[in-house]
């Protein structure tokens, strides 16, 4: 059995980085041999960027996941190739799309992977298991700080769609195991060829018990 630990860095530092400031989509599609495409596709607050260009710091960007990044990345990790990045910008947001592939699920652990805390990938003849951590929750938090999240976060949400060869699984649960039934606005498709994740991104950030993803799949 083969077990590879890490952080999901664009889905959850990504969020970490721009608390909710930011909607995240993932288009995951895995071929039978194991090698597969990424879509990206995030956005973040306007109002956010600015702020971040307060402090002098206006040559960096406020999201470090910019095509510089990515092409770092690519030459990190052996298997993975960028295949597209664009960007766009209304009145309020700032767009990007980024497409990836990766030779087989062991790259795209790497990929996700940061400073071992937020993903795995155990490997067993014939199935692969994916879990993901998208919050470990908090326990005590200022009503007041709630609210404000509440209301910036508004219009944003987490999404993770997944298609596989053959049927596949996904489920959801809380730092103690149990489901996410009182998810606000949680919606799921949890067993097909195609599943889906979706939820608002402040309720995501607000769960006290944590979030959590499990991803179960046959190559063929």
């Amino acid at each position: 059995m083969k077990q590879i630990k890490g952080t999901a860095s664009i889905l959850i530092a990504g969020m970490l980085l721009l608390s909710s400031c930011i909607g995240v989509q993932a288009d995951i599609s895995l071929r039978p041999d194991g090698s597969g495409t990424l879509v990206l596709e995030y956005r973040f607050s306007r109002m956010a960027e600015a702020l971040g260009k307060l402090d002098g710091n206006e040559r960096w960007p406020l999201i470090p996941v910019g095509k510089a990044d990515f092409e770092r990345t690519q030459e990190r990790i052996p298997g993975l190739r960028l295949v597209s990045f664009s960007t766009q910008e209304d009145k309020t947001d700032q767009y990007y799309r980024v497409k990836l592939e990766f030779a087989d699920p062991d790259v795209l652990v790497r990929f996700l992977d940061a400073t071992g805390q937020g993903a795995s990938l155990v490997q067993e003849p014939g199935k692969y298991r994916l879990t993901l951590t998208f919050t470990e929750g908090i326990d005590s938090v200022d009503p007041d700080l709630l609210a404000l999240l509440d209301a910036v976060s508004a219009g944003y949400v987490l999404t993770v769609n997944l298609s596989f060869p053959a049927e596949g699984f996904l489920r959801v649960y809380d730092r103690d195991g149990g489901s996410l039934d009182a998810l606000p606005g949680m919606r799921m498709v949890p067993q097909g060829k195609q599943v889906s994740f979706t939820a608002p991104l402040g309720a995501v950030l607000q769960y006290n018990r944590g979030l959590y993803m499990e991803i179960r799949w046959q190559p063929r």
